[in-house]
């Protein structure tokens, strides 16, 4: 007879410990990010080792006439402070995927591995990452062209030109629209992806949706990693690469998954929004 007519009876099962509710405030944020601060500097050195095709591209849009000179340290300020934005939002689509993964679930306060977790993402999604990627270097390829093209209209001193500077001005501000929410949409577009079994076109749509419908947060999320770049920067170039290679990108990974990540939830998880299947690479 265990126990003493069922009293002190340690063997049969209790009530257990009941799992504190998740609640992503700013306590969650400093307590998770403080936790896992040594395996985000992992994940980073990690990613950034995979990416390294992406910063030999990125060479080309170096400002190399202007290297060297003061008046050409703005620029290169610019530059690299929009290569770290575009490096740890974007990246390389596939790789990137491993990388939202893992940083997904250290904000939502979960276990990840951060090396099998991160390679295991990109063996599953490689197929609708491909298909981001691709888009992507669409994406880099036309709009700085197009760009340049409506500033060339505008700053030329020709009467065609003039005539037309008002339309080039308006295309040009189009196009910078149209970058800036491309740009927003990778917020969601990886966490989408590694979270939900969804078609490439459903995963773009519905972070097109989300970059609308949450301006004003998304806004917020970009005014945060953009300080985050720019304080990266700030001191020196060899300063600030170092910094990128080390915790920057997880840094700035960690602030758009954590703030975005309950916006999917709320939507996409517990409202059941289109029919959407719940998690399918979660990996507990």
């Amino acid at each position: 007879m265990a126990g003493f007519f069922g009293f002190f009876d340690y063997t049969k099962p209790g009530k257990g410990v009941e799992k504190e509710e998740f609640k992503p405030n700013f306590s969650t944020f400093f307590r998770i990010f403080f936790g896992r601060f040594w395996k985000l500097l992992q994940l980073n050195m990690l990613y950034f080792i995979c990416s390294i095709p992406l910063f030999a591209a990125m060479l080309l849009y170096l400002p190399i006439d202007t290297m060297g000179s003061e008046e050409g340290i703005i620029p290169m300020y610019k530059t690299m402070v929009f290569f770290l934005l575009y490096f740890a939002v974007v990246g390389i689509a596939p790789i990137a995927t491993g990388f939202t993964y893992v940083l997904r679930n250290f904000t939502s306060d979960r276990h990840s591995w951060v090396f099998s977790d991160f390679f295991e993402q990109i063996r599953k999604n490689y197929k609708q990452a491909f298909g981001v990627l691709l888009i992507d270097i669409l994406a880099v390829l036309v709009i700085p062209v197009a760009y340049n093209f409506y500033t060339q209209i505008i700053s030329s001193g020709s009467e065609t030109a003039q005539a037309m500077s008002g339309l080039a001005f308006f295309a040009r501000t189009l196009i910078v629209m149209i970058g800036g929410m491309y740009f927003i949409m990778h917020f969601y577009i990886y966490q989408i992806m590694v979270t939900f079994d969804m078609k490439l076109l459903q995963i773009l749509k519905n972070s097109f949706i989300f970059s609308l419908a949450q301006l004003p947060r998304n806004i917020g999320v970009l005014a945060l990693i953009t300080a985050v770049a720019g304080l990266t920067f700030g001191m020196s170039t060899f300063i600030g690469i170092l910094l990128s290679f080390l915790i920057s990108a997880s840094i700035i990974g960690y602030i758009v998954n954590f703030i975005v990540q309950p916006v999917i939830t709320k939507h996409m998880i517990k409202d059941g929004a289109d029919g959407i299947e719940e998690e399918n690479t979660e990996q507990e």
